[in-house]
């Protein structure tokens, strides 16, 4: 499902959405019927998801190169490359390993599950609702809004720690369009030291083993355009690729 790019000049107008009295039941509708549409249950067990997604910075003329390789239920390695250079990267076993790369030290670190979960969260493929059984967030459903005459279903997120957001959602496929931060973020314990996203935004969908992904993602930061574009395919898993930190 392809959206242009044109349909981004008119998000500021969406950033003054304000939570409806409505039923949490609402908004968890809106969530389940876009979370069994991924359908990430489906990706093979005995497989493992492997992604490379180009990275193009505005202003910037050099392309990075984001790689993922994921083998569920939750194994997960990101490494992003800029030319022969690592610039980041996270990995995981999903048990008892949660690890960081670190450029500027050149070294792999350990992290706390939770830490690891908020730093990785930007370069997972999945959407951050696909984990609502086990983090605590509360979902308010906030009404109906249009882009371009385009109707859209919009989802309060609230988390501890974490920005709140908007997520729309197109009306008749139930597809997930856009995430909007804002400023906010509830009962806050961090020192809020990042710029987070603006917004971002979904192009298109690929399906993958019965699943979806998203293949062509845009955000902006700082007022400035990053665009993505994914392609992605399966492989044998390899265990060692999420217990050790020598890149692939």
């Amino acid at each position: 499902m392809k959206k242009t790019l044109l349909l981004m000049l008119l998000l500021p107008s969406l950033v003054g959405l304000k939570a409806q009295n409505s039923s949490f039941d609402s908004a968890w509708a809106v969530v389940e019927r876009y979370r069994t549409m991924l359908n990430y249950s489906a990706l093979p067990k005995d497989s493992m998801l492997v992604m490379e997604t180009t990275v193009t910075y505005h202003g910037q003329p050099d392309t990075f190169v984001m790689k993922r390789w994921f083998a569920p239920p939750a194994m997960l390695r990101v490494e992003v490359w800029s030319g022969d250079t690592l610039t980041a990267g996270f990995c995981t076993n999903g048990n008892d390993r949660y690890r960081e790369y670190s450029n500027l030290k050149d070294w792999w670190s350990d992290l706390l599950p939770d830490a690891f979960e908020r730093r990785v969260q930007p370069y997972d493929f999945r959407c951050p609702l696909h984990d609502l059984d086990t983090s605590e967030v509360t979902l308010t459903y906030a009404g109906k809004t249009t882009l371009r005459g385009h109707p859209l279903l919009a989802v309060r997120a609230e988390q501890k720690n974490v920005y709140t957001r908007y997520y729309l959602f197109e009306e008749q496929s139930g597809l997930l369009l856009f995430i909007i931060e804002t400023d906010e973020m509830l009962n806050s314990t961090m020192i809020r030291h990042y710029s987070h996203s603006d917004w971002k935004a979904i192009h298109e969908y690929l399906p993958v083993g019965g699943s979806l992904i998203a293949s062509e993602e845009s955000y902006q930061r700082d007022g400035l355009l990053t665009i993505m574009k994914t392609t992605a395919h399966f492989e044998r898993v390899d265990l060692l690729l999420f217990n050790q930190d020598t890149p692939r």
